[in-house]
């Protein structure tokens, strides 16, 4: 498999952690999150990896697991994050974007996302999963079998949200691109930022192919206050694994 480049989203302030220390930082079964989602990048044998930050803290750490690091602040949403990685990555290939608040995503899904990606000759492969329990997530618009947009929970109509298909909030694209769609991505009327899920809708717009592959929702589960801390460590835990 030729070589992957990464963007690891960790500059989100992760006020409903509760906590001085940043989300990325905090430990799940002793190992940090930004540490976790580093060590499951790594398995693809990337050229790049590059973490956008906005603590000194979370650069430090991303810098010491060898990452390149972006600065973004204020984090005005997941478009800006990427747009401010873009220089630190080559101007062609695949990019992998991830966050780091996704600890329990392993190398194998994305590999598995990765090979989806090439085999059908996406522009943009989203990683998706599907749970009787949605809420605060995007959801997966599609039609015969492809991706038309995702919606944020927060501008989803009452029908959008029975949508059981869900956006992780991890991506493959190619970066050829992706800058002029996210110059074209206005900001969000419910919370001031600028949205990946539109760059979907954008590059669709053009004729780009984008669609999904599925995974596991114990994989993809995401942390963002002590309770969902807790249920990442018990699904890591009932997994039997020590890493």
């Amino acid at each position: 498999m030729s070589s992957v480049n990464f963007v690891i989203l960790a500059a989100g302030r992760g006020v409903r952690m509760n906590s001085d220390r940043p989300k990325p930082l905090k430990k799940i079964s002793g190992k940090m999150m930004i540490e976790r989602v580093c060590s499951s990048a790594g398995e693809l044998e990337p050229d790049t990896v590059v973490a956008v930050v906005s603590d000194r803290r979370v650069e430090n750490e991303a810098l010491r697991l060898g990452c390149v690091t972006a600065w973004q602040d204020p984090p005005l949403g997941t478009a800006d994050a990427l747009k401010k990685a873009l220089p630190e990555c080559p101007d062609t290939g695949e990019v992998i974007v991830t966050c780091a608040d996704i600890p329990l995503v392993t190398g194998a899904d994305f590999k598995k996302l990765l090979e989806s990606h090439r085999k059908n000759g996406n522009y943009i492969t989203v990683l998706t999963s599907s749970t009787s329990e949605p809420a605060g997530y995007g959801r997966v618009v599609e039609e015969n079998g492809r991706i038309i947009k995702i919606v944020e929970e927060k501008e989803a109509t009452a029908e959008e949200k029975k949508i059981r298909k869900i956006n992780t909030g991890i991506y493959c694209m190619n970066i050829l691109g992706v800058e002029k769609y996210i110059k074209r991505i206005r900001r969000s009327p419910v919370k001031g930022e600028y949205y990946l899920t539109d760059l979907v809708e954008e590059a669709v717009k053009d004729g780009r192919k984008a669609a999904g592959v599925e995974c596991e929702y114990g994989r993809v589960l995401g942390v963002n206050n002590p309770k969902e801390l807790k249920r990442a460590e018990e699904i890591l835990e009932s997994r039997g694994s020590n890493e």
